[in-house]
């Protein structure tokens, strides 16, 4: 394509303010903290983006001028494609959501009299799905926390087990999977919300779960559990086949103690909170081990027992932290 006089001179005269240092683009506010301008983070197509590791930018206290205090058992935590942040108070039985836009904190309404015990929250469509251990029922609300109806009750989706969802994940199709932790088995739901399949039994062994506690979709369709029990993560097919396991007792390599709460990026990046061990762990859409992220962050940004994490819009990642009883919000550095 030729290029006439007037556009070449343009060009020109960008690349000279550019030189100049007058173009936007990325500007560093601090030591670890990067201000993305227009240009921040573009990179080639087809190259993708690797994690290198984490900077904290925010971190929601359990004090008492908060207006989600008292935080008494934090679970799972969540994001919004605007940056709404949810989170679950697992023992405290309510579940709190900040707006971005006024920085504002709202509560969920409670579904009930009984009580309400919200172990994990994930986002579908337009809706927020909140997972009840005491009341064995994933629950739908508005994003703005009304409540709206019970989708799923445990008791009588697979009847004559008695089924206890921990955690849970939902694809863009809306299938789901979650962790059985009464029967240390696996739940594939489709998206008429049928029982699909029942993957697992309790043990050691390969397709076998100890304290299953941690589910995520890959890209692909496939899923990933966090076996906490048996300090690993296995890998499945989108109908239950088995791929490949991640660590485990018998890996000199493994890094993990006891994997719990997962999410990933939009290149496929897996993020996984790792309470005992202190740490969050990144590995790769292969899921090949990239980086731990812990007490080398230093005093205050350092987790100290993270659940659950969530990845939200400006390359957030959000972790909730049942020893801070805090959500740390941290920014992913990219290569």
């Amino acid at each position: 394509m030729r290029l006439h006089a007037p556009v070449l001179r343009s060009g020109l005269a960008l690349l000279l303010l550019a030189l100049c240092g007058c173009a936007a683009g990325p500007q560093r506010d601090g030591p670890g903290d990067w201000t993305a301008g227009p240009e921040a983070g573009a990179r080639p197509p087809g190259e993708r983006a690797v994690p290198l590791g984490l900077t904290l930018l925010h971190v929601f206290e359990n004090e008492r001028s908060a207006p989600y205090f008292p935080i008494e058992g934090i679970g799972g935590v969540a994001f919004y494609g605007d940056g709404t942040l949810y989170f679950c108070d697992e023992k405290g039985g309510r579940v709190h959501g900040h707006d971005p836009a006024d920085g504002a904190w709202f509560q969920f309404d409670n579904p009930g009299s009984r009580f309400f015990r919200p172990v994990d929250v994930r986002i579908d469509q337009f809706t927020v799905l909140v997972l009840d251990m005491d009341g064995r029922d994933l629950l739908r609300y508005e994003l703005g926390g009304v409540f709206l109806d019970r989708l799923i009750d445990f008791t009588y989706i697979d009847p004559g087990y008695d089924r206890m969802a921990s955690a849970f994940d939902v694809d863009l199709d809306g299938g789901m999977v979650f962790t059985d932790a009464a029967e240390d088995q696996v739940l594939v739901v489709d998206a008429y919300l049928d029982l699909q399949q029942t993957v697992g039994v309790p043990g050691s062994h390969p397709e076998q779960f100890s304290e299953p506690s941690g589910a995520v979709f890959l890209r692909d369709g496939s899923f990933v559990i966090a076996d906490r029990g048996n300090r690993r993560l296995q890998h499945f097919t989108r109908l239950g086949y088995h791929q490949r396991t991640v660590g485990g007792e018998f890996d000199p390599d493994n890094r993990f103690l006891t994997p719990q709460g997962m999410a990933t990026d939009a290149e496929g990046n897996l993020f996984v909170a790792d309470p005992a061990g202190g740490m969050v762990h990144v590995l790769s859409p292969e899921l090949d081990y990239l980086f731990g992220a812990g007490s080398g962050l230093g005093l205050h940004a350092a987790p100290v027992a993270p659940i659950d994490v969530a990845v939200g819009p400006d390359d957030q990642l959000a972790v909730s932290d049942r020893g801070r009883q805090a959500v740390l919000v941290y920014r992913i550095r990219y290569e």
